[in-house]
């Protein structure tokens, strides 16, 4: 079979905007969320409505990976019109996404599939999927796309604030001694992805603004190159620190690319509103 292009698959935790996702053509297969026994249907994720229904709702969400067979049916497509595939998920440390993408793949012997562990999340891996599917419009070719994923898997860095301690207890990864000490002396704890893209503590700030201030300030001592890379930020239902993140990175380090996503349902339902993080490269992980 000839390929006459590249298709880039993703999943719907890159937080990359619809309007983003059109204009490279990238195709989504999702993760879903559900309130008990309600499934929020993809098509349906708004995500005021949803971090409004979080705030009040007695019970936290879950999540659930796609099944193998949503990306069979998906790569099905690219295939029927002779088109290689590279497709790049949120990290396997935190989800078995990846691990469905591959069983799809194996069922489909000898076709030109390709499945990329991000071992980022939100608009880490978004960044990713962005540069693959700048690259493939170019007319690279997968090799040359496959390669440069792999440099940013190792150099981009995932640093973010969780700014909604209550959802860490209730969902069991804070103790809520810890997080009742935490509250009290206004303690911002500051989480990274490491290299085995798992989410691990990395810092303390003290305040909200001491939180935003210190993800310039690991920026400042980490980045490499920052005048001249697209650098990431997302937030959860917190559009000004999105927007304070952004514009002080483009004053202080003159950035000529700043994306901004918004956290949707599928990790929002791990992080709760009042989260922002930033994700840019470095030359090594920490």
């Amino acid at each position: 079979m000839i390929t006459v292009g590249i298709q880039i698959i993703t999943d719907n935790c890159c937080d990359l905007s619809r309007e983003m996702l059109e204009r490279y053509n990238i195709a989504v297969v999702p993760l879903r969320v559900r309130f008990g026994d309600e499934e929020i249907p993809p098509e349906n994720f708004d995500n005021a409505a949803f971090y409004s229904r979080l705030q009040i709702s007695p019970q936290l969400p879950s999540t659930s990976q796609p099944m193998p067979g949503d990306f069979l049916e998906e790569y099905q497509k690219s295939i029927a019109q002779n088109q290689g595939i590279i497709s790049i998920h949120l990290s396997a440390g935190i989800s078995g996404t990846v691990q469905s993408a591959n069983i799809a793949a194996a069922m489909l012997p000898g076709k030109p599939i390709h499945v990329v562990d991000s071992q980022k999340a939100s608009v880490g891996q978004g960044l990713m999927v962005l540069e693959a599917a700048r690259m493939a419009r170019s007319g690279e070719a997968a090799a040359s796309i496959l390669l440069r994923l792999s440099e940013m898997q190792k150099r981009m860095r995932c640093i973010f604030v969780v700014g909604n301690l209550d959802i860490l207890i209730r969902g069991g990864r804070l103790s809520r001694a810890k997080g009742l000490l935490a509250g009290a002396l206004d303690i911002k704890p500051v989480l990274h992805m490491d290299k085995e893209g798992k989410i691990v503590p990395l810092s303390k700030a003290r305040g909200h603004r001491g939180a935003r201030n210190k993800l310039i300030e690991f920026m400042e001592n980490l980045a490499s190159d920052l005048d001249s890379q697209t650098v990431g930020i997302c937030h959860s239902a917190c559009p000004d620190d999105a927007e304070y993140l952004r514009r002080t990175i483009i004053e202080k380090f003159g950035s000529p690319e700043v994306i901004i996503g918004e956290i949707g349902p599928v990790i929002g339902s791990h992080v709760g509103a009042g989260t922002f993080s930033v994700f840019f490269e470095d030359q090594g992980m920490l």
